[in-house]
């Protein structure tokens, strides 16, 4: 039973260097085992002075299975975007990842937040 009361927030931030997603993505947040983590800030920014794309996975770590949240999405060059807005989250179980990629050089930052949850075994 996930216990709701007692919630730890993190925040977790990183700049995408990977080209490819899977295995070979950057890893932006891994839930932590014990856990249930509600992301409810994802934002995104191209650093780029032109359009470039990027990519967002979930990774299902019961399934071992990579899904993607955004696929090659566009952003104008110096802009930025929220994923998640208006109260939604996405929910992380143990050992479920965020994973990122671009489509050439280290241009997006990614920083995303939320609650971790702790939920005994």
């Amino acid at each position: 039973m996930t216990i709701l009361s007692d919630a730890k927030f993190f925040s977790a931030a990183k700049d995408l260097s990977a080209t490819s997603g899977g295995d070979d993505g950057d890893v932006i947040y891994t839930c932590p085992n014990n856990f249930v983590s509600l992301i409810r800030f994802l934002h995104v920014s191209n650093g780029s002075s032109s359009t470039k794309k990027y990519s967002l996975q979930w990774y299902e770590a019961s399934t071992t299975t990579y899904h993607f949240i955004i696929d090659e999405h566009s952003i104008a060059g110096n802009s930025l975007e929220e994923v998640i807005e208006g109260g939604a989250y996405l929910a992380l179980s143990a050992g479920d990842k965020i994973v990122g990629f671009e489509d050439s050089s280290s241009d997006f930052h990614i920083i995303l937040s939320g609650e971790e949850h702790y939920q005994p075994t």
